[in-house]
């Protein structure tokens, strides 16, 4: 059994691709140090909603919050690991294929390749969706604060501390992507500090295409 300790929270947003970026790593991480990823829901499109956006973004958020919806219903059937793989295609097809996942077809096709209900698609349209989704939310933001995004990490099963982040491009792997997770590890457990913060100089360098098994 994992302990506490061994056992992380991660929020997402399929549309990020920041998010995406760490997602990945996290990954990396959790294979070599037999970490346990809880797989969080976190909408851009809910968290910025009362915040003045460019249309562009408002669409792209959008597009998270049904792929969010989906999610949902398949953490519902499938649990935990469900909602693993279906970021996972979700943000493969997304990110490194270029291809839409805002329509029902398109939804059917990732939920397809997951060996998912391509009927679980008709929860990108339901609202309802969304209170589990908000829950989620709740508890990123009662670790981390309210000025937050994707990613955001809660340590400790979701009991320890949270925050947002790490950015990187493109990111560390193998032995690196270890190191910089204790050092985050360090950083996020020491009582009293905050932030550390540089000039981004760079668009977000994906990596390696993830295999779909």
């Amino acid at each position: 059994m994992v302990s506490t300790k061994n056992r992380v929270d991660f929020y997402w947003d399929v549309v990020c691709p920041w998010c995406w970026i760490t997602s990945r790593w996290l990954v990396d991480v959790a294979r070599q140090k037999q970490i346990h990823v809880n797989w969080k829901f976190f909408s851009l499109k809910i968290i910025n909603k009362d915040r003045k956006m460019q249309e562009q973004y408002k669409i792209i958020h959008t597009i998270g919050l049904r792929g969010l919806r989906v999610a949902a219903a398949v953490r519902h059937h499938y649990g935990n690991d469900g909602v693993g793989k279906i970021y996972t295609v979700m943000g493969t097809r997304y990110h490194h294929d270029q291809e839409d996942i805002d329509e029902a077809g398109d939804l059917k096709a990732v939920l397809e390749i997951c060996g998912f209900p391509p009927k679980l698609a008709a929860a990108a349209d339901d609202e309802a969706w969304d209170q589990n989704i908000e829950d989620d939310m709740a508890l990123a933001v009662a670790k981390a604060g309210k000025d937050v995004g994707v990613p955001l990490i809660v340590l400790d099963d979701g009991k320890g501390p949270g925050f947002f982040g790490p950015i990187m491009s493109p990111a560390p792997t193998g032995k690196a992507a270890v190191a910089f997770w204790d050092a985050i590890v360090i950083a996020g457990r020491t009582p009293g500090f905050f932030e550390l913060k540089r000039t981004r100089d760079t668009e977000p360098i994906l990596g390696k295409r993830p295999k779909i098994e």
